[in-house]
């Protein structure tokens, strides 16, 4: 495991190698590479360093700097990436003064053209220049070091550069574009042209595109891929020669050109370092192998190189490799013959010929990778590996607030390359949180990143339904429904006894004005006339009530000078009485006045409630306009059918008086101790004088007088009757006692 510390190499987080709180995350690391922190707390200013593997060119920054905001700078991740053109299998549309296409990948350049260094071609229409990589890359950037250009350059004319890549015929023009550039083609200048996303192929081109015949010139053209295998993860031996190592599919290649051995001993010395002769074939590698062992023999033509195919015993018409597998794929120079082993034949152009077995010939060793080199490690993320060899296991974990795209393992594989391509640590992001109407949300980080939050409230007069704080979930989504705002309603208004109100709206809502007033005048309120809803969904105050007036009775003065005339009706005679009988006495209430009172006033006409929540009202009443039956005309008339407690209206010297004021308990006590005490008077002096008059006189038998008492007490003008006898009135009649009146004994 591989620890995190100040200057060691961290090309990977294991577990517990984090960013600090207030420092940076991980920056990422390309594959083929390793990074050196000057902090491993990766705080602020802390400087990240990148190097590249042996074989691996670094483009792009090498030095990163943590910033204050958590943010390396600059942005961009270098790349380790690897020049597969170099040495590989070139061709252009002609050649000048002696430009030919090998001298692009020969991994020399020059800042200025030389004939001995850059590429020419004549003047075409569209010149062109490709190589062929001998198999499939993935092509990430393409450099062009541009040598001089008779037309174009030395005269300052904009050219149009375009570069394909593909595994189509490069002559033709018909493999996808790569980049395109437009603008001065300056001599010696690189010229870098990135293929984004990166593009498989296995030919890249250049052609020159102009108006006018133009001559196309490189000093150096790379490829640059970071899924290449590089010779330095092959096996290295110390007698191994120089350059003798090739790489191809997966598949490292090493060619021993100075120690001629036999077949046998060849196949043994190649088994004895892990590896075995060439035991395979197809077009390409026979092309990768030719080309190679050309570029090495270019002055050699008559070079030998074993070859693991031998014939079969049990069929001398078929071959087979090493492994026992038929050689299904051959490149025979001439069929026939009668040697047992197989061999490339450099006479023939490295085509097979067969050869006894007993020969001594070079050979070439064909091995597999050890190891598979670091693999990409994205940003934000941690790596957990013990070794990068093959079958080893990588794992990826991401930081917190970053979702993992891509395999969560990967395993190095023979070939040296891993089976997955890198994941990528997502940032996870909610999007922005939805509107509520009548209300608003706040982002308390101010990001929408993983487990942000965010807080929703309602617009005053509203009330929040639902969760008011949510936040951003793994799964980039917020952690529940956004909450709405529902309009906060007061209970519907209290009604009062003997009142009534109205609402400013149809529904109670915040602001809603209950204004409450009484059913009559006779009712006064007590509180508030108007009570508002609140925001809280209570009322800002208690109702009112409507209380009942309580009214005292005024005295009605009567004037002296104006005394009440009363004419009484002649009175039918009647049957002698029987036996005299004492007279009947009124009910226990106020006599009438005395006689030197003067007119007669109004009685008091409510009964007062003793209970001071309530009050009678007294009704204001008018007498009748028209004589009633058994009335008496211009005089009171008092009428037996009404309540005691109720007044009616009295006629004095034809003006109406209205009594409606009330007496209180004392004065209505004070009044019935005297009502009393004159009762009780005029019951005693009624009784003398009765006994008095029965004595002296009888009445007349045919008609009834009125009593002298009563004359003396309540008549002081002689013509003045104030009873008669109804003898229409049934018998059960009779023995009434009307207010004011008194039956004679019969």
């Amino acid at each position: 495991m591989v620890s995190c510390s100040r200057s060691v190499t961290c090309a990977f987080l294991p577990a517990g190698c984090a960013a600090g709180s207030k420092g940076c995350r991980f920056p990422g690391a390309p594959a083929h590479s390793s990074v050196f922190f000057s902090d491993d707390l990766l705080g602020p200013e802390t400087v990240a360093t990148y190097s590249c593997e042996r074989g691996f060119e670094l483009l792009g920054p090498a030095r990163r700097v943590c910033g204050h905001d958590g943010q390396w700078t600059p942005e961009g991740i270098p790349f380790c990436v690897l020049n597969v053109a170099a040495g590989k299998a070139p061709m252009q549309i002609s050649s000048d003064l002696g430009g030919i296409p090998q001298k692009a990948i020969d991994g020399s350049t020059s800042s200025f053209f030389n004939v001995d260094t850059c590429t020419l071609t004549r003047a075409e229409r569209v010149p062109w220049w490709y190589v062929n990589l001998l198999e499939p890359y993935m092509v990430q950037l393409v450099r062009l070091d541009f040598g001089e250009s008779q037309d174009t350059c030395r005269r300052n004319l904009p050219a149009t550069v375009v570069v394909r890549v593909g595994n189509n015929r490069p002559d033709l023009g018909t493999n996808p574009i790569c980049n395109r550039f437009t603008g001065q083609l300056e001599e010696g200048k690189p010229l870098f042209l990135p293929c984004n996303p990166p593009m498989p192929g296995a030919f890249v081109s250049v052609h020159l595109e102009g108006a006018n015949l133009s001559q196309l010139s490189i000093c150096e053209a790379f490829v640059y891929t970071d899924q290449a295998l590089p010779i330095e993860r092959c096996p290295q031996f110390r007698d191994q020669p120089p350059g003798s190592t090739a790489t191809y599919n997966g598949k490292c290649y090493i060619f021993y050109n100075r120690q001629p051995l036999s077949f046998k001993d060849s196949l043994a010395f190649c088994r004895s370092r892990g590896g075995t002769l060439v035991d395979e074939s197809n077009p390409a590698l026979q092309g990768f192998i030719s080309w190679e062992l050309w570029r090495r023999h270019r002055s050699d033509s008559n070079s030998q190189y074993w070859m693991g195919a031998v014939r079969d015993p049990q069929d001398r018409n078929n071959w087979k490799w090493l492994g026992g597998e038929d050689v299904t794929v051959s490149f025979w120079n001439l069929p026939g013959g009668n040697e047992n082993c197989a061999r490339y034949d450099g006479s023939k152009g490295w085509l097979w010929s067969d050869t006894n077995c007993n020969a001594k010939l070079n050979f070439i060793c064909q091995h597999q990778p050890k190891a598979c080199g670091k693999p990409e490690q994205p940003p934000n993320s941690t790596m957990v590996a013990k070794n990068f060899n093959v079958g080893a296991v990588i794992d990826y974990t991401c930081d917190e607030g970053h979702l993992l795209v891509g395999p969560a393992s990967r395993t190095c594989l023979p070939t040296g390359f891993y089976n997955e391509f890198p994941p990528v640590c997502k940032r996870i992001q909610c999007g922005f949180p939805a509107e509520i109407p009548n209300g608003q949300y706040q982002l308390l980080n101010h990001t929408v990143s993983y487990l942000s939050r965010v807080l929703y409230s309602c617009d005053e007069g509203y009330e929040l339904i639902g969760r008011a704080q949510l936040m951003c979930d793994i799964d980039e989504r917020w952690n529940g429904p956004p909450p709405r705002c529902e309009a906060i309603e007061c209970d519907d208004p209290p009604s009062i006894p003997n009142g009534k109100f109205t609402v400013s709206n149809n529904l109670t809502v915040v602001g809603t004005t209950v204004e409450y007033s009484c059913n009559s005048r006779n009712y006064k309120l007590i509180g508030p006339n108007k009570i508002i809803c609140l925001p809280s969904g209570e009322y800002d105050e208690n109702p009112p009530v409507c209380k009942e007036e309580i009214h005292t009775a005024a005295a009605v003065p009567v004037s002296p000078s104006k005394p009440t005339r009363t004419q009484t009706p002649p009175i039918k005679p009647r049957d002698p009485p029987a036996a005299p009988t004492r007279p009947s006495l009124p009910p226990a209430r106020p006599g009438p006045q005395s006689p030197h009172q003067g007119p007669s006033s109004k009685r008091p006409g409510g009964s007062v409630d003793s209970s001071p929540a309530e009050s009678a009202h007294v009704p204001h009443t008018v007498a009748a306009s028209h004589p009633q039956d058994n009335e008496i005309p211009d005089s009171v008339n008092a009428r037996s059918d009404l309540s005691p407690n109720v007044n009616v209206a009295h006629s004095v010297d034809e003006e109406r008086h209205e009594t409606g004021a009330r007496l209180n308990l004392g004065a209505i006590i004070a009044l019935g101790v005297f009502g009393g005490f004159v009762f009780l008077a005029a019951v005693i002096t009624t009784i003398v004088i009765l006994i008095r008059s029965g004595k002296k006189r009888k009445l007349p038998p045919a008609r009834t007088m009125p009593s002298r008492w009563y004359t003396l007490l309540a008549l002081p003008f002689p013509d003045q009757q104030v009873g008669r006898r109804e003898f229409s009135r049934g018998a059960a009649y009779r023995n009434r006692t009307t207010a004011g009146y008194f039956s004679n004994p019969l």
